[in-house]
């Protein structure tokens, strides 16, 4: 994407006494105090590169994976990368990995695709074993409104999209929401033999290690591509059930860890990277890195209109545990419900972060 040179806006979930940080001069290479992070160098149109990058250099599972087999020349290339970006004392190129993914450096590209487009080219060879780390199973459940008859669709989501709306618990209210198919869209029913009108509802029946959320921020209207930049509340921590029926709903805990950004408009936006490393939110925008300061509203969320991909770690029940210590009245367990209805619950948090949105697939 072409660099803009505007700095990012107040209300991007970054403090005002910070705003002034922004507009400091920038050294190439700089380094955060934090934790020893180190910039990429853009090829021309490949920030949104650097910033996915930058986020699964920082997803432990997925690092694990490149560091245990070297058999794909893309594992090659990004084993080189992140060995670099460890050790090295300056910003790092990315050559390898644009050739290996046969990338056009020139050429603008969406981070979600691009990020599907790693995955797919990883696991040629390997099973799906990287696409699992990321993937949803989510189940579609057709029924019909005459006999009531029921059929489910089973599909597998590396990548979780969702509507724009004020809140993420609406948009994730949004996604499983039961929707009538009627009309041209009815659906044919095996039992009644003839197409019916059929209400169909999304649920989940796993939930990965690493969720990822995409907001679905841009839309087509009739020829013409168009930015939705709303804001967007997004919680630091959230819960979500999942199963197969109401007696055997689970609830995964999730705590955000990664955020990136698509800056301005749809034909001269700039991707960056938000993540935190430790204890430490750093922003990463090509080869330049800094530590950052997370403003966070009192309701445990936070707020930004360019938020656009969002990485949540799966949080184990120790961890939970150790979170919500002295915490009570956070920790209260949802009330179980059907399985057409998804709960979310947000848990308020001292914690900083930052946020993202996305649409059903």
């Amino acid at each position: 994407m072409r660099r803009m040179e505007t700095a990012p806006k107040e209300h991007d979930f970054i403090c005002q006494a910070h705003v002034a940080q922004l507009e400091r001069p920038r050294e190439a290479g700089h380094i955060c105090a934090a934790d020893n992070c180190y910039g990429l160098e853009n090829q021309g149109f490949t920030c949104y590169l650097n910033a996915l990058l930058q986020t699964l250099f920082r997803t432990p599972e997925f690092t694990n994976l490149i560091n245990s087999s070297r058999e794909h020349a893309l594992e090659r290339a990004l084993h080189r990368l992140f060995r670099k970006l460890s050790s090295d004392n300056s910003s790092v190129g990315t050559e390898d990995v644009t050739r290996a993914l046969q990338i056009d450096v020139m050429k603008q590209q969406d981070i979600a695709d691009c990020f599907r487009l790693l995955l797919n080219e990883l696991d040629i060879k390997k099973s799906s074993k990287y696409n699992k780390i990321f993937q949803s199973r989510v189940v579609n459940i057709l029924e019909c409104e005459d006999c009531h008859n029921t059929d489910e669709l089973v599909q597998d989501f590396s990548v979780i999209t969702l509507p724009v709306k004020p809140h993420l618990a609406e948009s994730l209210d949004e996604f499983c929401k039961p929707t009538t198919l009627e009309g041209q869209n009815e659906v044919y029913c095996n039992k009644c033999c003839k197409k019916t009108a059929t209400e169909m509802t999304y649920t989940f029946k796993w939930l990965p290690s690493v969720l990822v959320i995409q907001l679905k921020r841009f839309m087509q209207y009739r020829y013409v591509f168009e930015k939705d930049s709303s804001i967007v509340d997004i919680p630091l921590q959230l819960e979500i059930p999942c199963g197969n029926s109401e007696d055997k709903l689970t609830n995964e805990n999730y705590c955000l860890y990664a955020v990136c950004n698509h800056i301005e408009g749809v034909n001269s936006g700039h991707y960056n990277a938000v993540i935190k490393c430790s204890e430490q939110w750093n922003e990463f925008d090509d080869k330049n890195c800094y530590p950052r300061c997370i403003q966070q509203k009192e309701n445990g969320c936070l707020s930004s209109r360019n938020g656009y991909l969002l990485f949540y770690h799966k949080v184990s029940k120790v961890d939970k545990k150790l979170q919500n210590e002295g915490t009570a009245n956070d920790c209260k367990q949802l009330k179980k419900k059907k399985p057409n209805k998804l709960i979310i619950k947000i848990i308020e948090t001292e914690v900083s972060g930052t946020q993202d949105v996305y649409y059903r697939p």
